[in-house]
């Protein structure tokens, strides 16, 4: 019984290790399998991958070849509105001008009535003093002329009034 009990284990031991050797080598063939399937995931993912960049790349140009046309047509319709703002305003001043100048005549114009009606009304104001003037002189020579009569004929009547011929003769005696 001893020898059994050296014997089993060596036994046990070499079918262990014949099994072990069967399943690393199965063990290792799993794995490779594993290997091979995660490099063709990998693989696949990469394609993937640098298909969806490629995409992703297009998509980019596109979008911004799409951009850069809309901010030309937005550049060049802003243009354009310029031009056209620009050729509207240059109308409009031109019409301002024009109205401007037919503003300065019509002023030069009025001026020049107005500084007539000035010197028309100095005229007039000038010819109304005068005539005033001469009223008034006219009312001092008549009121002269008055007070000369008046000391004409004070004069006149003092000197009657002293001359015998102005005195009342005596009334006539009564007759008894």
């Amino acid at each position: 019984m001893n020898k059994f009990y050296l014997i089993v284990p060596f036994v046990l031991l070499g079918a262990f290790v014949v099994f072990y050797k069967g399943a690393l080598k199965e063990m290792e063939a799993k794995e490779l399998r594993k290997q091979q399937q995660l490099a063709q995931v990998q693989a696949a993912d990469d394609a993937r991958r640098v298909e969806l960049e490629r995409r992703a790349s297009e998509d980019a140009r596109k979008r911004q070849e799409q951009r850069d046309a809309e901010e030309r047509a937005k550049e060049e319709k802003k243009e354009r509105d310029y031009q056209d703002m620009m050729a509207q305003l240059s109308s409009e001043t031109s019409g301002y001008v024009v109205e401007a100048d037919a503003f300065q005549r019509e002023i030069n114009a009025l001026e020049v009535q107005l500084g007539e009606m000035r010197t028309s009304k100095e005229k007039t104001n000038n010819e109304v003093f005068e005539l005033a003037k001469q009223v008034e002189l006219a009312k001092i020579s008549r009121r002269n002329a008055e007070l000369e009569i008046q000391r004409m004929v004070d004069m006149v009547a003092q000197r009657l009034g002293a001359s015998s011929l102005a005195q009342i003769p005596p009334p006539p005696p009564a007759k008894k």
